[in-house]
């Protein structure tokens, strides 16, 4: 301890109830030794259980300031040693010897005042904080009075009742108290150490408490950072208070309940107010509103935290994982620009081109089986399966092929609208292509895509419309959407459909112009 190697009383090579005699006699040979660049030793430099001392002039003079005043020097006697008896004349041969074993097994044999403190001492520089403690114990309700009288004498009176109090002060000062609680039984000196150590820490939370709650009304994104500090510079100092409290301690209660609800705050506070992501911002907000649960201890508290903690695990039940917040967001836009547009094939084939690489994306970071990842693939395939319903539909009951007034022919009225429904069929069952290369769930593939399929296909092929498995080359404006159509017709194939669909569509020509000539 360095109250001990640095002792004004062991500076000066004196008891610390040595009279002022010595005290001044000792001071004066050292301030004659060291002016000309010597420095005497004595025995109660104890080197060989103490480490070296270093003298200088200047601190030979503080050691005389620091033993001008007797509340001083009591401080110091209290960890030093004292002379005044036969007893302690035997044990000081052993010690200045370096055998503190042996001294300390002499102090042992009487009980009194020098002996106790003796044994307080040397029970400090072995570390041996029961033996000290114990010592200080019987020292301090017996015999204050005695031992201020020995170190004093007759000078002054000082006050008794505040001795052991002190003691406590000074050793806990450079001994943490959780090595000496253990050893102390007088409830006094327990509760005394306990609110030395303990009211700074309440008083540290509670001041960092004030500081997050000046944040509130800020930004959303300062509320955050506001509770991830609280949370971060008091996790220590309330595990330092649990050191001595239990956990339903009230004054442990009380500021760990204040310190986790304005955690939960900050929490709350950013999320209603965040416009982050929202799989981002949920599982920023339940950080520290699960953080604070942990650190409630009083009913009401912990129910708030809960009901809170409660709310979020919903909301973050329903939304996707937080690794893939970035694709989700992507598809989110695309379903809402995709939303404000009339239901046509050509935005099912966008949206399900647009989407297709972050849905890869999703895939690759939780796994073709992972539930989230199906249901948004899902949904995607859902969507675009509602345009081609929708305009397959239109496309068979459309009126406005009716161009004709009428007394023209039936016949050019269905044929017109036959050309109509083919066209649509073939843009239907190439988007229905890109459809069968996405994930589905399993329940609504069956139950719903693949039966809408085979209704497709089955118009198709009632209408002469190709149900080839092959995506066709998207043209250049479908390009430009997306670049994801994963093959393309041969070329034969693609060439032969080219010059059917021209000589369909010269037939049909001179059928109308054969009509409009016999009408006239």
């Amino acid at each position: 301890m360095k109250i001990i190697q640095e002792n004004p009383y062991r500076l000066l090579g004196i008891y610390g109830n040595s009279s002022i005699k010595d005290r001044v006699a000792n001071s004066s040979k050292l301030k004659a030794f060291l002016k000309v660049g010597k420095s005497p030793d004595f025995p109660l430099d104890l080197s060989r259980l103490l480490p070296a001392i270093s003298r200088t002039i200047e601190s030979v003079g503080q050691a005389e300031s620091q033993l001008a005043l007797p509340d001083e020097q009591i401080k110091f006697a209290q960890f030093w040693f004292v002379k005044a008896t036969p007893l302690d004349e035997v044990a000081f041969n052993h010690l200045f010897a370096g055998k503190i074993e042996e001294a300390v097994s002499i102090w042992e044999k009487k009980n009194c005042t020098t002996s106790l403190q003796n044994r307080i001492v040397c029970a400090l520089i072995s570390e041996n904080y029961a033996t000290a403690l114990s010592c200080a114990e019987e020292l301090y309700t017996q015999h204050t009075e005695e031992f201020i009288q020995l170190v004093l004498g007759d000078r002054t009176a000082l006050r008794t009742d505040n001795l052991a109090l002190s003691f406590l002060d000074t050793l806990s000062a450079e001994i943490d108290i959780n090595s000496l609680l253990p050893y102390i039984s007088i409830e006094e000196w327990k509760n005394h150490l306990t609110e030395k150590e303990v009211n700074p820490l309440i008083d540290a939370i509670q001041a960092k408490i004030e500081t997050a709650k000046k944040t509130r009304g800020n930004s959303p994104e300062q509320r955050l950072e506001a509770g991830r500090r609280l949370r971060r510079e008091t996790v220590t100092l309330l595990q330092r208070l649990r050191q001595f409290f239990i956990r339903t301690d009230p004054k442990y209660q009380s500021i760990a309940d204040k310190a986790g609800l304005e955690i939960l705050q900050c929490g709350i506070d950013y999320y209603n107010d965040s416009a982050d992501n929202p799989s981002v911002k949920a599982h920023k907000a339940m950080e520290l509103q699960s953080y604070a649960l942990s650190v409630v201890v009083g009913s009401m508290a912990k129910s708030r935290c809960e009901e809170n903690v409660n709310i979020l695990k919903k909301i973050i039940a329903e939304l996707p994982p937080l690794e893939v917040a970035e694709e989700e967001q992507y598809i989110r836009k695309e379903l809402e620009t995709f939303s404000v547009f009339p239901p046509q094939i050509s935005y099912a084939v966008s949206l399900l081109n647009n989407t297709k690489p972050k849905l890869q994306s999703i895939k690759n970071k939780l796994g073709a089986n992972n539930s989230y990842y199906l249901k948004i693939s899902t949904a995607i395939v859902n969507h675009a399966l509602y345009n081609i319903i929708e305009e397959v539909n239109d496309a068979q009951n459309d009126e406005s092929s009716r161009l004709f007034s009428k007394n023209n022919s039936a016949d050019i009225q269905s044929l017109l609208k036959l050309i109509t429904i083919k066209n649509v069929l073939e843009k239907a069952w190439e988007a229905t292509l890109i459809m069968d290369s996405f994930d589905m769930e399993y329940d609504y593939k069956k139950n719903r895509y693949n039966e809408n399929r085979a209704i497709l296909k089955n118009l198709c092929e009632q209408l002469g419309v190709s149900t080839s498995t092959h995506v066709s080359t998207p043209t250049s404006t479908q390009q430009s959407r997306s670049s994801s159509n994963t093959s393309s017709v041969s070329s034969n194939d693609s060439d032969d459909r080219d010059w059917g669909c021209i000589f369909m569509t010269i037939i049909i020509i001179g059928i109308i112009i054969m009509i409009f000539i016999l009408n006239s």
